[in-house]
Protein backbone atom coordinates (compact mmCIF):
# COMPACT_ATOMS: atom_id res chain seq x y z
CA UNK A 1 0.00 0.00 0.00
CA UNK A 2 1.48 3.28 -0.74
CA UNK A 3 1.38 6.44 1.56
CA UNK A 4 -0.39 7.44 4.25
CA UNK A 5 -0.24 3.46 4.32
CA UNK A 6 -4.04 3.07 5.75
CA UNK A 7 -7.55 3.31 4.02
CA UNK A 8 -8.88 6.98 4.04
CA UNK A 9 -11.68 6.74 7.09
CA UNK A 10 -15.43 8.08 6.27
CA UNK A 11 -15.74 11.75 6.52
CA UNK A 12 -18.46 14.38 7.20
CA UNK A 13 -18.03 17.05 5.04
CA UNK A 14 -20.62 20.29 4.66
CA UNK A 15 -21.05 23.42 5.98
CA UNK A 16 -21.15 24.62 9.68
CA UNK A 17 -24.51 26.96 9.69
CA UNK A 18 -27.84 25.66 11.15
CA UNK A 19 -29.65 24.67 8.26
CA UNK A 20 -29.57 21.43 5.56
CA UNK A 21 -26.15 20.45 4.65
CA UNK A 22 -24.45 21.05 7.91
CA UNK A 23 -21.99 18.45 9.23
CA UNK A 24 -22.42 18.72 13.05
CA UNK A 25 -21.66 15.50 14.40
CA UNK A 26 -24.96 14.43 15.75
CA UNK A 27 -25.83 11.11 17.79
CA UNK A 28 -26.79 9.41 15.13
CA UNK A 29 -23.01 9.69 13.76
CA UNK A 30 -21.95 7.75 16.88
CA UNK A 31 -24.35 5.31 16.64
CA UNK A 32 -23.21 4.41 12.75
CA UNK A 33 -20.20 4.65 14.52
CA UNK A 34 -21.17 2.10 17.07
CA UNK A 35 -19.87 3.86 19.46
CA UNK A 36 -23.23 4.90 21.46
CA UNK A 37 -24.35 4.65 24.48
CA UNK A 38 -27.62 3.63 25.09
CA UNK A 39 -29.61 4.83 28.34
CA UNK A 40 -31.60 2.16 28.81
CA UNK A 41 -32.86 2.96 32.10
CA UNK A 42 -36.58 3.71 32.05
CA UNK A 43 -36.79 2.55 28.87
CA UNK A 44 -36.15 -1.57 29.42
CA UNK A 45 -38.28 -1.16 32.89
CA UNK A 46 -41.51 -0.54 30.90
CA UNK A 47 -40.66 -3.06 28.02
CA UNK A 48 -42.73 -5.41 30.30
CA UNK A 49 -43.25 -4.06 33.48
CA UNK A 50 -45.64 -7.22 35.15
CA UNK A 51 -42.24 -9.27 34.84
CA UNK A 52 -40.28 -7.09 37.45
CA UNK A 53 -42.76 -4.60 39.07
CA UNK A 54 -41.72 -3.12 41.92
CA UNK A 55 -38.35 -1.94 39.91
CA UNK A 56 -41.03 -0.56 37.04
CA UNK A 57 -42.84 1.25 39.62
CA UNK A 58 -39.80 2.75 41.23
CA UNK A 59 -38.85 3.93 37.98
CA UNK A 60 -41.37 5.44 36.33
CA UNK A 61 -44.23 6.69 39.55
CA UNK A 62 -44.43 10.21 38.45
CA UNK A 63 -44.13 10.00 35.28
CA UNK A 64 -47.06 11.08 32.69
CA UNK A 65 -48.30 9.16 29.92
CA UNK A 66 -49.48 11.13 26.94
CA UNK A 67 -51.12 8.27 24.42
CA UNK A 68 -47.65 7.25 23.03
CA UNK A 69 -45.06 7.07 25.76
CA UNK A 70 -44.60 7.82 29.77
CA UNK A 71 -42.85 11.16 30.07
CA UNK A 72 -41.10 12.73 33.17
CA UNK A 73 -38.81 11.64 35.50
CA UNK A 74 -39.64 9.01 38.74
CA UNK A 75 -40.41 10.44 41.92
CA UNK A 76 -38.72 7.70 43.27
CA UNK A 77 -35.25 7.93 41.66
CA UNK A 78 -32.21 9.54 43.51
CA UNK A 79 -28.84 9.62 42.41
CA UNK A 80 -26.29 8.68 44.71
CA UNK A 81 -22.45 10.25 45.01
CA UNK A 82 -21.12 7.36 46.46
CA UNK A 83 -21.63 3.17 46.40
CA UNK A 84 -22.66 3.20 50.16
CA UNK A 85 -25.50 5.65 50.21
CA UNK A 86 -27.14 7.05 53.78
CA UNK A 87 -30.22 8.59 54.99
CA UNK A 88 -31.41 8.83 58.61
CA UNK A 89 -34.23 7.78 60.50
CA UNK A 90 -36.44 8.56 63.97
CA UNK A 91 -39.53 7.70 65.08
CA UNK A 92 -41.18 9.50 67.96
CA UNK A 93 -40.90 7.99 71.61
CA UNK A 94 -43.00 5.41 72.56
CA UNK A 95 -45.96 5.41 74.54
CA UNK A 96 -46.60 2.05 75.24
CA UNK A 97 -44.98 -0.43 77.87
CA UNK A 98 -45.40 -3.56 79.93
CA UNK A 99 -45.44 -4.79 83.59
CA UNK A 100 -42.36 -7.57 83.47
CA UNK A 101 -41.64 -8.58 87.30
CA UNK A 102 -42.41 -12.19 88.05
CA UNK A 103 -45.51 -11.25 89.08
CA UNK A 104 -46.99 -7.75 89.99
CA UNK A 105 -47.07 -5.04 92.13
CA UNK A 106 -49.12 -4.29 95.07
CA UNK A 107 -53.00 -2.57 95.02
CA UNK A 108 -52.16 0.07 97.06
CA UNK A 109 -48.64 2.67 98.41
CA UNK A 110 -45.81 3.37 96.66
CA UNK A 111 -44.25 0.94 94.26
CA UNK A 112 -41.90 0.02 91.48
CA UNK A 113 -42.67 -0.95 88.52
CA UNK A 114 -40.23 -3.28 85.84
CA UNK A 115 -41.68 -2.70 82.49
CA UNK A 116 -40.37 -4.47 78.62
CA UNK A 117 -41.65 -3.89 75.22
CA UNK A 118 -40.09 -0.59 74.39
CA UNK A 119 -36.65 -1.89 73.66
CA UNK A 120 -33.70 -2.57 75.88
CA UNK A 121 -34.15 0.43 77.52
CA UNK A 122 -38.14 0.25 78.00
CA UNK A 123 -38.30 2.55 80.90
CA UNK A 124 -36.70 5.75 79.00
CA UNK A 125 -40.03 6.17 77.40
CA UNK A 126 -41.15 7.38 80.75
CA UNK A 127 -40.82 11.10 81.87
CA UNK A 128 -41.25 12.50 85.52
CA UNK A 129 -44.79 13.65 85.67
CA UNK A 130 -46.31 11.34 82.92
CA UNK A 131 -49.52 10.30 83.54
CA UNK A 132 -50.25 6.36 82.67
CA UNK A 133 -52.86 4.09 82.67
CA UNK A 134 -53.02 0.31 83.10
CA UNK A 135 -54.99 -0.89 80.84
CA UNK A 136 -56.49 -4.24 82.23
CA UNK A 137 -57.14 -2.56 85.48
CA UNK A 138 -57.90 0.85 84.35
CA UNK A 139 -55.72 2.93 86.93
CA UNK A 140 -53.90 5.66 86.19
CA UNK A 141 -50.69 6.61 87.88
CA UNK A 142 -48.15 9.18 88.28
CA UNK A 143 -44.51 8.67 87.48
CA UNK A 144 -42.28 9.73 89.97
CA UNK A 145 -38.95 9.20 88.44
CA UNK A 146 -37.31 6.89 85.84
CA UNK A 147 -35.09 4.60 88.71
CA UNK A 148 -33.44 2.58 85.90
CA UNK A 149 -33.25 1.58 82.14
CA UNK A 150 -36.06 -0.97 82.99
CA UNK A 151 -38.13 0.63 86.45
CA UNK A 152 -40.53 3.65 87.12
CA UNK A 153 -41.36 4.44 90.54
CA UNK A 154 -45.15 5.35 91.71
CA UNK A 155 -45.55 7.71 94.87
CA UNK A 156 -48.34 6.05 97.10
CA UNK A 157 -49.82 9.78 96.18
CA UNK A 158 -49.63 9.07 92.60
CA UNK A 159 -51.91 5.55 92.55
CA UNK A 160 -55.53 5.91 91.57
CA UNK A 161 -54.61 9.28 89.82
CA UNK A 162 -57.71 10.33 88.28
CA UNK A 163 -61.38 8.78 89.30
CA UNK A 164 -60.34 4.79 88.99
CA UNK A 165 -59.08 3.53 92.70
CA UNK A 166 -55.89 1.91 92.57
CA UNK A 167 -55.30 -1.88 91.81
CA UNK A 168 -52.99 -4.53 91.89
CA UNK A 169 -50.95 -5.38 88.65
CA UNK A 170 -49.74 -8.67 86.98
CA UNK A 171 -46.90 -9.42 84.73
CA UNK A 172 -48.14 -8.24 80.70
CA UNK A 173 -50.74 -5.91 82.22
CA UNK A 174 -50.05 -2.52 79.52
CA UNK A 175 -49.09 0.72 80.63
CA UNK A 176 -50.07 3.03 78.13
CA UNK A 177 -48.75 7.24 78.63
CA UNK A 178 -52.08 9.21 78.51
CA UNK A 179 -50.13 12.49 79.07
CA UNK A 180 -48.33 14.41 81.62
CA UNK A 181 -49.32 17.18 84.54
CA UNK A 182 -47.32 19.94 86.06
CA UNK A 183 -48.37 21.98 89.06
CA UNK A 184 -48.57 26.04 89.05
CA UNK A 185 -45.97 28.04 88.77
CA UNK A 186 -43.64 24.93 88.02
CA UNK A 187 -40.33 25.03 85.84
CA UNK A 188 -39.57 23.44 82.55
CA UNK A 189 -40.35 20.09 82.43
CA UNK A 190 -37.72 17.43 81.94
CA UNK A 191 -36.78 16.43 78.24
CA UNK A 192 -37.02 13.12 76.88
CA UNK A 193 -36.37 13.11 72.88
CA UNK A 194 -35.09 10.33 70.73
CA UNK A 195 -32.01 10.27 68.26
CA UNK A 196 -31.87 9.85 64.83
CA UNK A 197 -30.27 6.88 63.50
CA UNK A 198 -27.90 7.09 60.51
CA UNK A 199 -28.89 4.12 57.71
CA UNK A 200 -26.92 2.53 55.08
CA UNK A 201 -26.94 0.48 52.04
CA UNK A 202 -24.93 -0.28 49.01
CA UNK A 203 -25.33 0.02 45.38
CA UNK A 204 -24.63 -3.31 43.57
CA UNK A 205 -23.19 -3.71 39.80
CA UNK A 206 -25.24 -5.37 37.92
CA UNK A 207 -24.20 -6.20 34.57
CA UNK A 208 -25.67 -8.34 31.08
CA UNK A 209 -24.11 -9.19 27.94
CA UNK A 210 -25.17 -10.04 24.40
CA UNK A 211 -22.70 -11.52 22.14
CA UNK A 212 -23.64 -12.33 17.98
CA UNK A 213 -21.04 -12.77 15.46
CA UNK A 214 -20.48 -10.64 12.80
CA UNK A 215 -22.28 -13.04 10.45
CA UNK A 216 -25.17 -13.46 12.79
CA UNK A 217 -25.42 -9.82 13.42
CA UNK A 218 -26.10 -9.17 9.66
CA UNK A 219 -28.16 -12.41 8.88
CA UNK A 220 -31.79 -11.95 7.93
CA UNK A 221 -34.04 -13.35 10.32
CA UNK A 222 -37.48 -14.43 10.46
CA UNK A 223 -38.60 -11.96 13.37
CA UNK A 224 -36.02 -9.16 12.53
CA UNK A 225 -32.48 -8.79 13.05
CA UNK A 226 -31.33 -10.92 15.66
CA UNK A 227 -29.10 -8.39 17.84
CA UNK A 228 -32.12 -6.05 18.23
CA UNK A 229 -34.13 -9.08 19.28
CA UNK A 230 -31.25 -9.77 22.04
CA UNK A 231 -31.03 -5.99 22.81
CA UNK A 232 -34.90 -6.79 24.27
CA UNK A 233 -34.81 -10.02 25.88
CA UNK A 234 -31.82 -9.08 27.77
CA UNK A 235 -32.99 -5.52 28.66
CA UNK A 236 -35.49 -7.07 30.28
CA UNK A 237 -33.37 -10.09 31.94
CA UNK A 238 -31.39 -7.87 33.18
CA UNK A 239 -34.42 -6.09 35.06
CA UNK A 240 -35.50 -9.24 36.60
CA UNK A 241 -32.14 -9.66 38.04
CA UNK A 242 -32.51 -5.72 39.72
CA UNK A 243 -36.27 -6.97 41.21
CA UNK A 244 -34.78 -10.04 42.14
CA UNK A 245 -31.92 -8.26 44.21
CA UNK A 246 -34.57 -5.45 45.63
CA UNK A 247 -36.81 -8.55 46.95
CA UNK A 248 -34.38 -10.80 48.78
CA UNK A 249 -30.72 -9.26 48.21
CA UNK A 250 -28.63 -8.77 51.81
CA UNK A 251 -26.29 -6.12 52.42
CA UNK A 252 -22.73 -7.26 51.75
CA UNK A 253 -19.52 -5.62 50.84
CA UNK A 254 -16.70 -7.90 49.97
CA UNK A 255 -13.43 -7.86 49.00
CA UNK A 256 -12.19 -11.40 48.01
CA UNK A 257 -12.63 -11.40 44.14
CA UNK A 258 -9.73 -12.21 42.30
CA UNK A 259 -8.85 -8.16 41.83
CA UNK A 260 -9.27 -7.71 45.78
CA UNK A 261 -11.55 -4.88 45.12
CA UNK A 262 -14.73 -4.09 46.61
CA UNK A 263 -18.06 -6.09 45.54
CA UNK A 264 -21.30 -4.79 47.13
CA UNK A 265 -24.54 -6.22 47.40
CA UNK A 266 -27.49 -3.88 47.74
CA UNK A 267 -29.90 -5.33 50.60
CA UNK A 268 -33.50 -6.36 49.57
CA UNK A 269 -36.92 -5.86 51.44
CA UNK A 270 -36.82 -9.46 53.28
CA UNK A 271 -33.77 -9.00 54.79
CA UNK A 272 -34.95 -5.26 55.81
CA UNK A 273 -37.94 -6.44 57.39
CA UNK A 274 -36.88 -9.61 58.88
CA UNK A 275 -33.96 -7.73 60.80
CA UNK A 276 -36.51 -4.90 61.72
CA UNK A 277 -38.79 -5.51 64.22
CA UNK A 278 -41.54 -4.42 61.82
CA UNK A 279 -44.47 -6.94 61.88
CA UNK A 280 -44.55 -10.51 60.26
CA UNK A 281 -46.82 -13.17 59.92
CA UNK A 282 -46.26 -16.92 59.59
CA UNK A 283 -48.81 -18.93 58.75
CA UNK A 284 -46.89 -22.45 58.96
CA UNK A 285 -47.77 -24.15 56.27
CA UNK A 286 -51.62 -23.32 56.54
CA UNK A 287 -54.29 -22.13 54.31
CA UNK A 288 -55.32 -18.41 54.59
CA UNK A 289 -58.61 -17.35 56.15
CA UNK A 290 -60.12 -14.24 56.17
CA UNK A 291 -59.91 -13.70 59.41
CA UNK A 292 -56.15 -14.37 59.27
CA UNK A 293 -55.34 -11.92 56.23
CA UNK A 294 -57.73 -8.99 58.05
CA UNK A 295 -55.43 -9.36 61.19
CA UNK A 296 -51.87 -8.86 58.70
CA UNK A 297 -54.00 -5.80 57.43
CA UNK A 298 -54.89 -4.71 60.89
CA UNK A 299 -51.41 -4.88 62.22
CA UNK A 300 -49.54 -3.70 58.58
CA UNK A 301 -51.42 -0.54 58.85
CA UNK A 302 -50.79 0.71 62.16
CA UNK A 303 -48.17 3.33 60.78
CA UNK A 304 -47.87 4.70 57.79
CA UNK A 305 -50.02 5.47 55.42
CA UNK A 306 -53.29 4.46 54.74
CA UNK A 307 -52.83 3.17 51.17
CA UNK A 308 -50.37 0.45 50.43
CA UNK A 309 -48.94 -1.77 47.83
CA UNK A 310 -49.61 -5.43 48.51
CA UNK A 311 -46.94 -7.44 46.60
CA UNK A 312 -47.87 -11.20 46.28
CA UNK A 313 -47.94 -14.27 44.32
CA UNK A 314 -50.71 -16.33 42.49
CA UNK A 315 -51.38 -18.40 45.56
CA UNK A 316 -51.94 -15.63 47.91
CA UNK A 317 -53.54 -13.75 44.96
CA UNK A 318 -56.17 -16.46 44.63
CA UNK A 319 -57.32 -16.33 48.05
CA UNK A 320 -57.91 -12.55 47.74
CA UNK A 321 -59.79 -13.18 44.83
CA UNK A 322 -61.81 -15.53 46.98
CA UNK A 323 -61.98 -13.05 50.00
CA UNK A 324 -62.74 -9.78 47.68
CA UNK A 325 -64.81 -11.38 45.14
CA UNK A 326 -66.34 -8.44 43.15
CA UNK A 327 -64.80 -5.43 45.41
CA UNK A 328 -61.57 -5.00 43.75
CA UNK A 329 -60.87 -2.66 41.20
CA UNK A 330 -58.52 -2.65 38.32
CA UNK A 331 -56.32 0.88 37.72
CA UNK A 332 -56.52 2.33 34.24
CA UNK A 333 -52.85 2.33 32.70
CA UNK A 334 -52.61 6.00 32.92
CA UNK A 335 -52.41 5.73 36.77
CA UNK A 336 -50.44 2.33 36.79
CA UNK A 337 -47.18 2.89 34.29
CA UNK A 338 -48.47 -0.36 32.50
CA UNK A 339 -48.35 -2.54 35.82
CA UNK A 340 -51.82 -4.65 36.37
CA UNK A 341 -53.00 -3.53 39.60
CA UNK A 342 -56.02 -3.77 41.45
CA UNK A 343 -57.20 -1.83 44.36
CA UNK A 344 -59.42 -2.90 47.15
CA UNK A 345 -60.84 -0.36 49.65
CA UNK A 346 -60.75 -2.25 52.98
CA UNK A 347 -61.34 -1.10 56.60
CA UNK A 348 -57.90 -0.63 57.71
CA UNK A 349 -56.76 1.45 54.28
CA UNK A 350 -56.54 0.97 50.33
CA UNK A 351 -54.72 -1.59 49.48
CA UNK A 352 -53.04 -1.97 45.28
CA UNK A 353 -52.66 -5.40 44.68
CA UNK A 354 -49.83 -5.92 42.45
CA UNK A 355 -49.22 -9.91 41.15
CA UNK A 356 -45.06 -10.34 41.50
CA UNK A 357 -44.76 -13.63 38.89
CA UNK A 358 -41.10 -14.25 40.84
CA UNK A 359 -43.31 -15.00 44.00
CA UNK A 360 -43.09 -19.09 42.74
CA UNK A 361 -42.45 -21.93 44.24
CA UNK A 362 -40.68 -21.61 47.75
CA UNK A 363 -41.73 -17.95 47.72
CA UNK A 364 -45.33 -18.93 46.43
CA UNK A 365 -47.26 -17.91 49.92
CA UNK A 366 -45.94 -14.68 50.34
CA UNK A 367 -46.49 -11.32 50.59
CA UNK A 368 -45.17 -7.91 51.22
CA UNK A 369 -47.53 -4.92 52.20
CA UNK A 370 -45.75 -1.85 51.51
CA UNK A 371 -45.82 1.79 52.53
CA UNK A 372 -44.02 3.06 48.89
CA UNK A 373 -42.79 5.98 50.69
CA UNK A 374 -40.52 3.34 52.42
CA UNK A 375 -38.39 2.76 49.60
CA UNK A 376 -36.33 4.18 46.73
CA UNK A 377 -34.30 3.38 43.65
CA UNK A 378 -31.00 5.00 43.96
CA UNK A 379 -28.09 4.56 40.99
CA UNK A 380 -24.86 5.35 41.08
CA UNK A 381 -24.56 9.00 39.52
CA UNK A 382 -24.33 8.72 35.52
CA UNK A 383 -24.64 4.57 36.44
CA UNK A 384 -28.31 3.97 36.02
CA UNK A 385 -29.31 1.26 33.37
CA UNK A 386 -26.92 1.74 30.26
CA UNK A 387 -26.71 -0.17 27.38
CA UNK A 388 -22.88 -0.35 26.18
CA UNK A 389 -22.49 -1.45 22.56
CA UNK A 390 -19.12 -2.30 21.05
CA UNK A 391 -17.51 -3.63 23.63
CA UNK A 392 -15.55 -6.78 22.31
CA UNK A 393 -11.98 -6.74 21.69
CA UNK A 394 -10.93 -5.08 18.22
CA UNK A 395 -9.94 -8.60 17.02
CA UNK A 396 -13.05 -9.98 17.57
CA UNK A 397 -15.55 -10.87 14.38
CA UNK A 398 -18.91 -9.96 16.35
CA UNK A 399 -20.75 -7.47 18.63
CA UNK A 400 -20.75 -7.86 22.30
CA UNK A 401 -23.14 -5.23 24.32
CA UNK A 402 -23.55 -5.40 28.02
CA UNK A 403 -26.40 -3.75 29.56
CA UNK A 404 -24.57 -1.94 33.00
CA UNK A 405 -26.34 -0.81 36.10
CA UNK A 406 -25.11 -0.06 39.78
CA UNK A 407 -28.20 0.29 41.61
CA UNK A 408 -29.61 -0.16 44.86
CA UNK A 409 -32.45 0.27 47.73
CA UNK A 410 -33.16 2.45 50.09
CA UNK A 411 -35.33 1.27 53.21
CA UNK A 412 -36.58 3.28 55.22
CA UNK A 413 -38.92 2.87 58.34
CA UNK A 414 -39.51 -1.00 58.00
CA UNK A 415 -42.16 -0.46 60.98
CA UNK A 416 -44.53 1.16 57.93
CA UNK A 417 -44.49 -2.40 56.32
CA UNK A 418 -45.21 -5.66 56.87
CA UNK A 419 -44.81 -9.67 55.49
CA UNK A 420 -46.89 -12.74 55.08
CA UNK A 421 -45.50 -16.09 54.56
CA UNK A 422 -45.86 -19.98 55.21
CA UNK A 423 -48.93 -19.76 52.95
CA UNK A 424 -49.84 -23.13 51.24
Amino acid sequence: MAYPYYTEPTHDQGIVASSAGNASRTTATSAAEGRLIVDAADKIMLLEPNKHPLVSLLTNVGKVYDGKAWKGSGMMKQAAGNPEFAWFEDFYGGRYAAVNMGGGYAASGAITITVDGAGADSAYIFTVGDVIKNAVSGENMLVATVASNVTITIAAAGRGFGSTAAAAGVDDDGLFIVGNVSEENSGARNVNTTRSAKVTNYTQIFKTSITVSGTEREANLYGGKDLTYLRAKMGTQHALDIERAFWWGEKKLDVTGTQGHPRRATGGILEWIASSGAYTQNESGSALTVAEFNTFLREGFTYGNDTKYLFTGGLILQYINEFARAQIQMKPLATSYGIKIGTWVTAFGTIHIVHNPLFVQDYAGTAFLIDMECVKYRYMNNRDTKLFTNVQSPDVDGEIDQYVSEVGLQRMHAAKCAYLYGVV
